[in-house]
């Protein structure tokens, strides 16, 4: 069983704690300060600094190298989405 459930919007905890919010493209804390954004298939901090790269099946660091699976992140959450379950993935759980 995952550890985290994403409705699309918002990313929740074993405990049902509010962890991730999307708003949008944005991607923010449970607090709401602004953390990271999708752009388009890339993942980027707050900063604008390139993260991650998502393109449908592979998730890819700064680098370019492979750090998981679309299927990796759904063992770790529950829920729906592509880029955003996989933002919400690299940005609280990894």
């Amino acid at each position: 069983m995952a550890d985290y459930k994403f409705d699309g919007k918002e990313l929740r905890n074993k405990r049902n704690l509010k962890v991730g919010v999307l708003d949008g493209k944005h991607i923010k804390d449970a607090k709401g300060k602004r953390i990271g954004v999708i752009d388009g298939k890339y993942l980027k901090d707050a900063r604008g600094r390139r993260v991650g790269e998502f393109d449908g099946k592979i998730v890819k660091d700064s680098k370019g190298s492979r750090i998981a699976t679309i299927n990796d992140v759904k063992k770790a959450i529950n829920g729906i989405g592509g880029a955003s379950l996989v933002a919400m993935w690299l940005f609280f759980v990894h």
